[in-house]
């Protein structure tokens, strides 16, 4: 079982009197992954939450990932009061009010020449350092893109998350101020976790897309691309999963095109420079 190598599913109302002290910094950015981890932290482990979201004036999203915030919060305060009651004020920040630091940057930049790796961990560890939290939750999952820059890199905890080794040193010490406690997570077992423990209904109202169109998610976004190859494609109306199916195949469709005439330009150019001159 999921749960049973990981940690205890349901909650041991023991361990709530000693967990309930402990406050867990979380990026919660409205989406199945953060969401997942503050429902199961208030849920099941019984801790209190410190949600921080980092607000992007210029993307359409922002306002709905807020809004599904807003829903999920009314929804565990509904189902459980406790719960509810654990999560505290939600630290927002705009994303033009983090401080400029060029050694992160710079880093990031040299990592992201290594293979892709998001703009967000760029200002994700610039916001860390500025805020001076040593020990933000990131909801990074064995899917992300992120992964392969922190397998290997990182070690589980006593508490069973991961943290950057002691060891490592040079770029991808962006990564140190941050704990990972479901990177080894997908998010088809979230949902298997979150329906035994009774959360899944809630976490369904979690929120993902960064170009939605009239209310739903536009099927051609990354966020989206990866939720429908993570097997979530349940999650999208019919006309977003036929935008993505139509823009995967039309891709394909003019890459066949292109390649014969690229390669006849190929031969051709092979052909010019063979000629006397």
């Amino acid at each position: 079982m999921i749960i049973e190598r990981r940690q205890q599913a349901s909650v041991d109302e023991s361990s709530l009197d000693s967990s309930s002290e402990q406050c867990v910094k979380i990026l919660w950015t409205g989406g199945w992954d953060s969401t997942f981890r503050v429902l199961y932290v208030t849920l099941v482990e019984g801790k209190r939450i410190e949600p921080h979201y980092v607000i992007h004036t210029d993307r359409p999203s922002s306002l709905r990932e807020l809004q599904a915030i807003s829903e999920i919060k009314d929804l565990l305060r509904i189902s459980d009061k406790k719960a509810f009651e654990r999560i505290s004020s939600l630290h927002i920040t705009t994303a033009n009010e983090i401080p400029e630091d060029e050694e992160i940057t710079s880093s990031w930049k040299r990592l992201k020449q290594r293979a892709h790796l998001g703009s967000q961990y760029d200002w994700l560890a610039r916001y860390a350092k500025s805020k001076h939290l040593t020990d933000l939750e990131l909801s990074v999952h064995i899917d992300d893109k992120a992964y392969s820059f922190l397998k290997g890199n990182v070690e589980q905890t006593p508490l069973g998350s991961y943290r950057l080794k002691e060891h490592v040193t040079g770029d991808e010490n962006i990564f140190t101020r941050f704990a990972f406690p479901i990177l080894e997570y997908s998010k088809t077992e979230m949902r298997d976790i979150a329906r035994q423990c009774g959360f899944l209904e809630i976490l369904e109202k979690s929120w993902f897309c960064h170009e939605p169109r009239h209310g739903v998610p536009c099927g051609m976004c990354k966020p989206c691309i990866y939720t429908i190859e993570e097997g979530m494609s349940y999650r999208f109306p019919r006309e977003s999963l036929f935008r993505f199916h139509a823009r995967r195949y039309g891709k394909a469709i003019r890459d066949a095109i292109r390649t014969p005439f690229r390669s006849a330009r190929k031969s051709l150019s092979k052909v010019k420079a063979l000629r006397p001159t």
